[in-house]
């Protein structure tokens, strides 16, 4: 049965291809009842769907949030965080320095690239990023139109994965502290596709630190990785999500389409009420 709400969906403002506006009106297109546009590390549009969404006549229910990466260990782990009010002050500077370091660790990576005889140039690198995070996606493109790599996944292993000649170390990041910061910009805190996660003891830690959900739907979990999870809410008495994590067309980011994964209203409904309970 298709799902209600998409709660897993990127634009230009981080690594997706379609603009908040673009992303609206395709959701309505298809029938969705709602959708969390859900950016890396930023909230710049989050401003821009809900002033656009102002000026339609759509019903759509639009929930502000974010996806926050974080390292533990070997894995990267990545929050999801719903409900967040995009002005808090503290997320916007914690987000202003992780931008910040994006931005010079693309630099240095075009650089180091440069020095191992690769003909790109940052310019290049800013013109595919729309909005204003840089992310290693986008040198990636760069690298698959000047014909260096066929796919964005191999421009990943040849040239900026761990390992590569344009290799950066990411900032440090943990879970811990994005679960603090979207609860104190009054979200709910939420794992994101657990079940891509290959230690599952990182999972119970996660969870364990404060985590309020999973992200149980999810186009890349097995109908197995499913059952565990449902068991693992049951458990823990966490909220449920789902989502596409839907990047836009043209884009080897997304893992399916958009509406493909998801869940029902209730399940919303039960997150709300988290919130509600908070009060």
């Amino acid at each position: 049965m298709k799902p209600d709400y998409d709660l897993h969906i990127h634009t230009t403002a981080s690594d997706g291809t379609l603009t908040p506006e673009k992303i609206i009106d395709m959701a309505v297109e298809i029938g969705l009842k709602g959708i969390a546009i859900s950016d890396h590390d930023t909230v710049a549009g989050l401003g821009q769907a809900r002033q656009y969404l102002d000026t339609t006549s759509y019903s759509l229910d639009f929930i502000p949030a974010i996806e926050l990466n974080t390292d533990a260990g070997e894995d990267e782990v990545h929050i999801l965080g719903y409900f967040i009010d995009s002005k808090n002050v503290t997320l916007n500077q914690r987000l202003q320095e992780i931008h910040n370091y994006r931005y010079h660790r693309a630099e240095q990576m075009v650089s180091r690239l440069q020095k191992s005889g690769v003909k790109i140039n940052f310019e290049q690198v800013q013109a595919l990023a729309q909005g204003e995070l840089i992310a290693r996606p986008h040198i990636a493109r760069v690298l698959v139109n000047n014909n260096y790599a066929t796919t964005i996944r191999e421009a990943f292993d040849k040239y900026i994965g761990r390992g590569g000649p344009g290799y950066v170390p990411r900032y440090k990041f943990l879970p811990d502290e994005a679960i603090e910061l979207i609860k104190n910009a009054g979200g709910i805190a939420v794992l994101a596709h657990p079940g891509l996660i290959r230690d599952k003891n990182k999972v119970t830690k996660i969870i364990n630190s404060g985590i309020e959900g999973l992200e149980v739907f999810y186009p890349e979990h097995s109908p197995e990785q499913i059952d565990e999870l449902l068991e693992l809410v049951r458990h823990h008495r966490l909220l449920i999500t789902g989502g596409s994590d839907y990047h836009g067309p043209d884009s080897t980011e997304s893992r399916s389409n958009m509406g493909s994964a998801g869940v029902s209203k209730q399940l919303v409904d039960q997150i709300k009420l988290r919130l509600t309970d908070r009060l």
